[in-house]
C-alpha cells in the first residue's frame, strides 16, 4: 500500500461526516459530541475533533483515528476499514493493501465462499424440479419472486453429498471447509443445511455472512442457523438490516419482528423497514447497532405467549438505550406472516398506523389479568410493572407513568416508588454476578517529555525545531522515545496525518491516552510556547543530571588522591561548559 493512501483518506474524509452516519453529533466549541456508541451511557461523554480527524471517549476510553472508528463500530480489520473508508473518500488503493495478512484472506475467502453456495442454493430454488415444494411453500407464504431475489432465498438440496462434491470441484479445500460453518462437526459428510428453504443472513454491508435454513418437514427443528465463524456473530446481526437501512432512516423508526418470514411480509407490504434478530433473544448489541439509525421502535411478535414474554424483553432494553418503543397488535394466534397472507398488505400497513404505546399496552395487559378488586391483585399490577418502568432512563417520563398507574389502581404515587425502588434493589442484586467489568482506567501521569511529545503531535510543524534540539538520547521515557521514533519515521516519509503516526505505536493505552488528550484541547493553547519552553526543560533537567555526575566523578578523584591531573581538568572543563549551557537556558538564549 502507498504509504501516503491513508494521508489522502484523512485530507478528503471529515471524521464527522464518517460518524454521523452512525449517531448524532451537536456542536461544542471547536468540537463535537455525542452519546458513545460503544457502551451505554446517559449523558455524552463521545468527542469528536473534526482539526486532527480523532475520536475519543471519556467514559469507556475508545479513542483514536477516523480507522479506528470504523474497525471499531463495523467490527472489521484494519484492511476492511481502509476499504471502506478508501471508497467513501473515492481514493484508489494498491492491490496488494493489507490483503496479505492470514485473517484478512480467510475472512474474504470466507464472504467468497456463502455469496458462491447462496448464489447456487437460489439457482436450484428457481430452476431445479425438487425446489418445487418449496416454490409452492413460499407462494402459499405470499412470497412474490421479487422479494424472493430481494432477500436471495435458495434451496438446499435433499442430496447430502452434494454441497460437499459441489465445493471440492470449486477448488475448495476439506481443511478450509472443515471451519467454514457450512458443515456439521461430525465432518464433511454431514452438511448442516440439506432439504430446507435457505435465507442468506447479510452484515450491514451486504456481505453474505451466513444462513438460516428452514424445513418443510416436521422431523428436527423447524430452523437451523449457521455457527459463528470469523465473519459472523449472531447477538451482533440481524436479519434483513442491510435492506432496511435506507428504510429505517427515511421512516425514522425500525419494526423489530421476531423471525425472516415476518420481515419479508412488512418488506412485500411495502414496509423496508424491518429486521429481526438471528435466532435468538433480541440483545443491547443489536439495540445499540439499531440505534445508529434510528431511536424509535416499533416491536412488532407474535400475539402468543412467547411473543409477549420476548416483546416484554425488547421492550426493556429498547428503553434502557433510550429507545422509544410501541407495540403492534396481532390476534393471539397471529402474525405479520400470517396477516399478509390471510388478509393482504393492507391489514399489515393498518396494524403499523394503530400501534400502541409500550406503557399503555403494558399497563391495559396487567390490568386485563389481575383487576383492580383487592391489595393482592394492586401488588401484582405494580410487579408487572416496576420491570419496565424500572428501565425508562427519564425520570419525568418515569413520574407521569407513576401517576397514570396511581389514577388507574387508586394506590398513592409514594408506595409505587417504594416498591420499584424495592424491586431495583432487588434487580440489582439479581444482576450483580452478570455486570460487565468495567473500562480499564488509563493512567495518566504525563512526564515532561510525555508532555512534550503530545503537544509535538497536535503541533506537527513544530518537530522539525524539535529535532533539531533533541534527539532520541535525550528522552528517558518508554512512552516518548516511542513517539518521537514514530515522529521522525513520518518526517522522513512525509507522511502527515494522525493515523500515519498512531499506526506505528505498538501500546494501547499510549494510544487511548493520545486520543484523549489531543481531542481535548488542552495543547492547542499557547502551543508554541509549550514547546519551547519543554525543550528548555528538558535540557536544562539533562544537563542538571550530568553536572551532578560530573560533581559525583570530581569528588571521588579528590577522595582517592588521584595524581592524574590530566582526567581530573577534562571533567572540570567539561563542568564549566555544562555549567554555561544552563546559564544560557536561563537567560533564554
Amino acid at each position: 500500500m502507498s504509504r501516503n493512501v491513508r494521508d489522502e483518506i484523512n485530507n478528503k474524509l471529515s471524521i464527522v461526516d464518517v460518524v454521523e452516519k452512525y449517531l448524532t453529533l451537536k456542536r461544542q466549541g471547536t468540537r463535537y459530541i455525542g452519546l458513545c456508541p460503544f457502551h451505554n451511557e446517559k449523558t455524552p461523554s463521545f468527542s469528536v475533533d473534526p482539526a486532527n480527524n480523532l475520536f475519543y471517549c471519556f467514559g469507556c476510553h475508545k479513542g483514536g483515528t477516523i480507522f479506528d472508528f470504523i474497525m471499531e463500530i463495523e467490527n472489521v480489520g484494519y484492511g476492511e476499514a481502509l476499504r471502506i473508508l478508501a471508497e467513501k473518500a473515492g481514493v484508489a488503493l494498491d492491490s496488494n493493501m493489507d490483503h496479505n495478512s492470514e485473517g484478512y484472506k480467510n475472512k474474504q475467502a470466507l464472504k467468497e465462499l456463502y455469496k458462491r453456495v447462496s448464489s447456487s442454493f437460489t439457482y436450484i430454488l428457481n430452476n431445479k424440479e425438487e425446489a418445487s415444494v418449496a416454490r409452492e411453500y413460499l407462494l402459499t407464504r405470499g412470497v412474490t419472486k421479487e422479494i424472493s431475489e430481494l432477500f436471495g432465498i435458495g434451496w438446499a438440496p435433499e442430496d447430502r453429498s452434494w454441497l460437499l462434491k459441489f465445493l471440492r470441484s470449486k477448488g475448495y479445500s476439506d481443511n478450509f471447509l472443515k471451519e467454514s460453518g457450512l458443515f456439521s462437526k461430525r465432518g464433511l459428510g454431514s452438511p448442516l443445511f440439506s432439504g430446507r428453504i435457505m435465507f442468506p443472513l447479510k452484515s450491514q454491508s451486504g456481505d453474505i455472512i451466513g444462513f438460516s435454513g428452514r424445513t418443510l418437514k416436521d422431523l428436527g427443528p423447524k430452523y437451523i442457523n449457521s455457527p459463528e465463524t470469523e465473519i459472523f456473530y449472531k447477538k451482533r446481526n440481524l436479519y434483513g438490516l442491510s435492506d432496511a437501512v435506507k428504510g429505517i432512516r427515511e421512516k425514522g423508526y425500525f419494526i423489530l419482528c421476531e423471525g425472516q418470514m415476518d420481515v419479508i411480509a412488512y418488506h412485500q407490504a411495502g414496509m423496508n423497514n424491518a429486521v429481526a434478530p438471528l435466532g435468538t433473544a433480541y440483545t443491547e448489541d443489536q439495540a445499540r447497532l439499531l440505534k445508529r439509525y434510528a431511536e424509535k421502535a416499533v416491536i412488532s411478535f407474535d400475539g402468543d405467549a412467547a411473543g409477549q414474554k420476548a416483546m416484554m424483553k425488547a421492550v426493556q432494553i429498547c428503553e434502557k438505550l433510550e429507545i422509544r418503543t410501541k407495540i403492534a397488535i396481532f390476534e393471539k394466534n397471529d402474525d405479520p406472516s400470517d396477516l399478509l397472507r390471510n388478509k393482504g398488505p393492507e391489514a399489515l400497513q393498518n396494524v403499523l398506523k394503530s400501534t400502541i404505546n409500550s406503557f399503555d399496552y403494558i399497563l391495559e395487559n396487567a390490568l386485563n389479568l389481575y383487576g383492580t378488586r383487592t391489595p393482592d391483585s394492586k401488588e401484582a399490577i405494580i410487579q408487572q410493572m416496576s420491570i419496565y418502568l424500572n428501565s425508562i432512563v427519564s425520570n419525568v417520563r418515569k413520574e407521569g407513568y407513576i401517576k397514570e398507574i396511581s389514577e388507574k389502581i387508586g394506590v398513592g404515587t409514594s408506595s409505587i416508588v417504594t416498591d420499584l425502588k424495592r424491586g431495583q434493589r432487588h434487580s440489582v442484586i439479581r444482576e450483580q454476578k452478570e455486570e460487565s467489568p468495567k473500562p480499564k482506567q488509563i493512567k495518566e501521569e504525563i512526564t515532561l517529555e510525555l508532555f512534550l511529545m503530545i503537544a509535538v503531535i497536535v503541533n506537527r510543524e513544530k518537530f522539525a525545531y524539535v529535532r533539531s534540539k533533541i534527539d532520541i538520547n535525550d528522552l528517558e521515557e518508554k512512552r516518548a522515545k516511542e513517539i518521537f521514533i514514530a515522529l521522525e519515521e513520518c518526517y522522513r516519509n512525509e507522511e502527515t496525518g494522525f493515523d500515519s503516526i498512531l499506526r506505528k505505536l505498538s501500546d494501547e493505552n499510549l494510544i487511548s491516552l493520545l486520543s484523549s488528550k489531543i481531542t481535548s484541547e488542552e495543547y492547542s493553547t499557547n502551543s508554541d510556547e509549550l514547546i519551547v519552553d519543554s525543550v528548555k526543560n528538558l535540557k536544562r533537567r539533562n544537563l542538571l543530571k550530568k553536572r551532578a555526575e560530573l560533581e559525583r566523578k570530581l569528588g571521588s578523584f579528590m577522595n582517592a588522591g588521584n595524581s592524574d591531573i590530566s582526567n581530573e581538568m577534562e571533567l572540570l572543563s567539561e563542568k564549566i561548559f555544562i555549567d554555561n549551557e544552563i546559564e544560557k537556558l536561563r537567560l533564554g538564549k
